[in-house]
C-alpha cells in the first residue's frame, strides 16, 4: 500500500462491500440479519445460513480487527490485551451463577442485579461489576441502571434448562445440552489455569521438550502427576469430567450440524461398510453420520468410562437424539473399548475416522496411532482425518494436493484472516495446555503421514482459509 490512510480506504471498502453483500443476500431470501441485542433463537439466526453471508462475515470482521489495530494507540492495544483474562474470568462468574438461566426466566425487561444475586447467593455489588464489564464486550445488555438482560451473544450460553432444577442437580447442569455453556465452564477453569503455567512450563528444563501427557502446563496448575485422562476419571473430578464431555458437544455445536457429511463422499460406500470412529468420544459425529447414511455400519471406539458415557446418551447433540435409541439397539451404532495406541482389531474397515484426535498428541503419540491404523487397513481403507489445518500468519505457497487452498484473501488483510481466522490457533494453544500436543500446519500433517505409512489424498475444506476443520484423506 502507498500509504497507511491508503491501507484504511481498502479496509473501509472491505467492510463495505461486506455490508452490502450482507444486505442484499438479507433482502434477496426475505430475512433479517439477526441483532445483537435481541437472545438467539435458530429461526432469527436463519440469515447467516447463507455460505455467501459467513464469508462476508468473515472478511468484515478480519477487516474490522485489523483497523483497530492500526488506529488505536499502540500502547492502549496492548493494555487491553493484557487484561484480557478478565473477560474469560466474568463470563465464568456468569455461567457459574447461573445467571444466563435467571435472566432468561425474567424475559426481555431483564432483572435488577440485587435480585440476580439473591437468586444466586452471591454479593450485587461484585456481580453487578462483572455484568457491566461484559455488557461491555456486548455479552449481556444493561437495559437500565444495574438491571441487565440476555442478547444474543449471552443468550447461547443458555443450558435451557430451569433454575430450580440447576440448583437442585449441579452434576447434571451440562447433560442434554448444546453444551456451550459446559464448554465455558471447562475453558475458564481448568483450560484457563493451565494457560497460567505456560511460561513456566516453557522455561524449566524439566518440561520444556516434554511431549507426554504427564507434565502439561495443566496437570502443573493443578499439582498433579498423572496424565490428564487419568486425572480427569479422579472421582473428585467428576463434574469437570461430565462437564468435558459435554463440552466437546459443545464444540461440535459450534460446526453446522451436518457439517460431518461435507467433503468425504460418505455415500460412495457400499451399503453394509464399516466405519470405525476411532477415540469418537460419545458418538455425536457417527451418530450423525448414521442418520443421514443409515445403510452403513459404525463402530465407535473409545476408553471405557467414555463408552459407558456413550451408551447412556449423555450430552449427545440434539439432532442426534431421536436416532440414538434405534441405532444402539439395532447395532446400527455400536461402542467397543479400545486402546488406539495397541493392535487394532478391525481389519476390514472402509474408514478409520479420527475426528479432532490427532491434535489430542504430539508426533511420537500421533504416529503410533497411525501406524496400528496402517496395520490393520486394507488396500482400500480410506482414514479421515478432521483436525485444524493451521495456516501461516503470511503468504506462502500451497502444497499440490487436491483440494489444498492457498490464500486468497484480499489485501491488506492478513492471509489468514486475523481476527477473523482466530480459533484454529486458540485450539492449538489449548492442545499445548491439555496434552503438550499441537494442531499442524498441512505440510506439518504431510510429513506425518508419510511417515507412517498413510498417503495424503486430498482436502475437502470448510471454509475459505480451509484452516477450520477441513476433511483430510489419506490412502495406504
Amino acid at each position: 500500500m502507498s500509504s497507511p490512510v491508503a491501507a484504511l480506504r481498502a479496509l473501509q471498502q472491505i467492510i463495505a462491500a461486506s455490508i452490502d453483500s450482507i444486505e442484499k443476500s438479507c433482502e434477496s431470501r426475505g430475512l433479517q440479519f439477526p441483532d445483537v441485542n435481541e437472545p438467539f433463537t435458530p429461526a432469527n439466526d436463519a440469515a447467516r445460513a447463507d455460505p455467501g453471508i459467513q464469508e462476508a462475515a468473515a472478511l468484515l470482521v478480519s477487516a474490522a480487527h485489523q483497523m483497530i489495530a492500526t488506529v488505536q494507540q499502540p500502547q492502549k492495544t496492548i493494555f487491553v490485551a493484557l487484561v484480557g483474562y478478565y473477560l474469560p474470568v466474568s463470563l465464568r462468574a456468569a455461567i457459574e451463577t447461573n445467571t444466563v438461566e435467571i435472566l432468561r426466566e425474567a424475559g426481555p425487561q431483564g432483572m435488577h442485579v440485587n435480585e440476580i444475586a439473591q437468586r444466586s447467593g452471591v454479593d450485587p455489588v461484585k456481580l453487578g461489576r462483572l455484568l457491566r464489564f461484559l455488557a461491555t464486550s456486548h455479552i449481556f445488555k444493561e437495559v437500565a441502571p444495574d438491571v441487565f438482560a440476555n442478547n444474543r451473544l449471552s443468550s447461547v450460553c443458555d443450558t435451557g434448562k430451569p433454575v430450580d432444577e440447576l440448583l437442585k442437580k449441579p452434576l447434571e447442569k451440562h447433560e442434554n445440552t448444546s453444551g456451550i455453556s459446559a464448554l465455558i465452564g471447562h475453558c475458564t477453569d481448568e483450560d484457563y489455569k493451565g494457560a497460567g503455567f505456560i511460561l513456566e512450563h516453557l522455561t524449566d528444563p524439566e518440561t520444556a521438550f516434554e511431549d507426554g501427557l504427564e507434565r502439561t502446563p495443566m496437570m502443573r496448575a493443578f499439582g498433579s502427576t498423572t496424565d490428564v485422562w487419568t486425572w480427569f476419571e479422579r472421582p473428585d473430578n467428576e463434574l469437570r469430567f461430565r462437564r468435558f464431555g459435554a463440552a466437546m458437544t459443545g464444540v461440535s455445536n459450534m460446526e453446522s450440524p451436518d457439517s460431518i457429511l461435507k467433503g468425504f463422499d460418505w455415500g460412495s460406500l457400499p451399503d453394509g461398510s464399516l466405519v470405525v470412529d476411532v477415540g469418537g468420544g460419545i458418538g455425536t459425529a457417527s451418530l450423525a453420520l448414521a442418520k443421514a447414511h443409515p445403510k452403513l455400519r459404525y463402530l465407535i471406539q473409545e476408553r471405557a468410562p467414555v463408552v459407558e458415557e456413550g451408551k447412556k446418551g449423555r450430552a449427545i447433540r440434539i439432532n442426534c437424539q431421536s436416532v440414538l435409541p434405534q441405532a444402539l439397539s439395532s447395532g446400527l451404532v455400536r461402542f467397543e473399548v479400545h486402546d488406539f495406541f495397541k493392535e487394532q482389531p478391525i481389519k476390514n474397515a472402509s474408514v478409520f475416522l479420527l475426528k479432532q484426535i490427532m491434535h489430542d498428541w504430539s508426533d511420537r503419540f500421533a504416529s503410533n496411532i497411525l501406524k496400528q491404523l496402517r496395520s490393520a487397513a486394507t488396500p482400500e481403507t480410506k482414514l479421515v482425518l478432521i483436525d485444524n489445518i493451521m495456516p501461516y500468519a503470511c503468504r506462502a505457497d500451497g502444497l499440490s494436493v487436491p483440494g489444498a487452498k492457498s490464500s486468497d484473501v484480499p489485501e491488506p488483510l492478513l492471509p489468514n484472516m486475523g481476527g477473523a481466522g482466530i480459533l484454529p490457533y486458540c485450539f492449538d494453544l489449548s492442545m499445548y495446555v491439555h496434552f503438550n500436543a499441537t494442531e499442524r500446519t498441512l505440510g506439518h500433517l504431510q510429513k506425518l503421514l508419510d511417515g507412517s505409512g498413510w498417503k495424503l489424498s486430498r482436502v475437502y475444506p470448510t471454509d475459505s482459509l480451509g484452516s477450520y476443520l477441513p476433511q483430510v484423506v489419506a490412502v495406504p
